[in-house]
């Protein structure tokens, strides 16, 4: 009985994300204090004995030796030292998904109630300014809508980290591609429908990459990814439609970033930092990126330490050789500073060097096999390989991105990856 419930609260995962990190972490820590009681009761030791466990292990305690030399080693090391947690949530997930008799039905079911909880809501934001609880996003022309996460544009990151998840769990628990429920796509449709009502253009871009990687390995599901694609353009026209400054931001202001709008004055010759005709997503982002880099050239083997991005950037970021305002009389002396770069493999190699980026690294090159032997069987029905692209897409490094070491990341990254090493288990046996 308990290790269904163990199962009940890992479907409420994605419930918890949108809760907050909070609640989130108290469920893991439960699950994994379920977890321990059941190895010790049955003696499971050798589970601690898994080749990937081992390189998890070694990953954290190489990021834990480097926060004792970074700038400020007790905000490092709270990051680098709870690290760890991540890789026992992940044993204990895959424990109690190998434990419990229809694991992933119980969880798919959850995971569909809580994605129609989380479309409904952000449809009443679309329609009414606000959602079901009242919350409303800090935009007063609704450019970008945020649904139950209230101030925080994480909509579109969300859905599109646990729509492969879940697209998995469909495929998993269907008899036959003709036995997948309506409501299944719907629930895919309005997700993505929602991903790009949100605004969040990294994550619009990350779900498209997905759809097409996705279409290109399973050649059985293409009429039906077709359909829902379809639908998902007549949709997301009416709502454009409703609200135009939705196509604004995902389109032309992504083109017009491109092109230097905004800062049109840094692509000057005397000012332009890259010597390129055009901006890296945005000035914004080029000048955290290039500020990253030359953090990295600075310590390339082992980088700063953790999360020390936000107090070195200082002295790495870009000075114009003379003052430049932006169109919106903004003007600086630098640029380039922030929390996190906002790319994960330049955070790596500022804060990690060269060999912390290398385990991130060769995880994104064994998605790369893994896709392409898929991709030369694709006659074949792979439901993994939706796990396999939604991790895949997680580290595609041309892309903005949160902060690799933020809680909230860091739980929903691991949620595809536990699913993933479950099925590898299973297929072990």
């Amino acid at each position: 009985m308990l290790k269904k419930i163990s199962i009940y609260q890992i479907g409420l995962l994605p419930l918890a994300l949108v809760a907050g990190p909070f609640v989130a972490e108290l469920l893991l820590f439960s699950i994994f204090l379920s977890f321990l009681y059941f190895i010790i009761k049955e003696k499971k030791k050798n589970l601690f004995n898994e080749n990937t466990l081992k390189i998890f292990l070694i990953f954290w305690l190489y990021i834990v030796f480097l926060s004792f030399f970074s700038i400020e080693k007790i905000i490092s090391l709270k990051s680098s030292f709870f690290y760890f947690r991540f890789g026992f949530y992940t044993l204990a997930i895959i424990y109690f998904l190998s434990s419990v008799f229809n694991s992933v039905v119980i969880i798919y079911k959850i995971y569909k109630y809580t994605l129609i909880f989380v479309i409904i809501d952000s449809f009443f934001q679309i329609f009414f300014g606000q959602d079901i609880f009242g919350l409303r996003p800090n935009n007063e022309d609704l450019m970008r809508i945020s649904g139950p996460f209230g101030d925080q544009f994480i909509l579109g990151s969300f859905l599109q980290k646990i729509l492969p998840v879940f697209i998995y769990m469909i495929l998993k628990n269907s008899k036959s591609l003709n036995s997948i429920k309506l409501t299944d796509f719907l629930i895919i449709t309005l997700s993505f429908v929602l991903i790009y009502r949100s605004g969040d253009r990294s994550a619009l871009g990350l779900i498209g990459i997905f759809s097409l990687i996705f279409f290109l390995i399973n050649k059985s599901l293409r009429k039906k990814v077709i359909k829902v694609f379809f639908l998902f353009l007549i949709i997301s026209i009416f709502i454009t439609l409703q609200n135009p400054k939705i196509f604004e931001r995902n389109f032309n202001d992504t083109i017009g970033q491109f092109k230097g709008k905004y800062y049109e004055k840094f692509l000057d010759d005397n000012n332009n930092e890259t010597k390129l005709n055009f901006m890296i997503f945005s000035f914004h982002h080029q000048t955290h990126y290039s500020t990253a880099f030359r953090m990295f050239m600075d310590q390339p083997i082992f980088g700063h330490g953790p999360k020390s991005f936000r107090f070195k950037c200082k002295n790495f970021e870009f000075k114009p050789s003379k003052d430049v305002t932006n169109t919106a009389g903004d003007t600086k002396k630098s640029y380039g500073c922030s929390t996190h770069p906002h790319n994960t493999y330049l955070q790596l190699l500022s804060e990690t060097g060269i060999i912390g980026f290398s385990f991130v690294f060769y995880l994104f090159l064994y998605l790369c096999y893994k896709i392409f032997i898929l991709a030369k069987n694709n006659r074949k029905f792979f439901p993994h390989s939706a796990l396999v692209i939604g991790i895949f897409i997680n580290l595609w490094p041309i892309v903005p991105t949160g902060n690799f070491f933020n809680n909230w990341v860091s739980m929903i990254y691991f949620i595809p990856i536990s699913f993933y090493l479950y099925e590898i288990k299973k297929k072990l046996k």
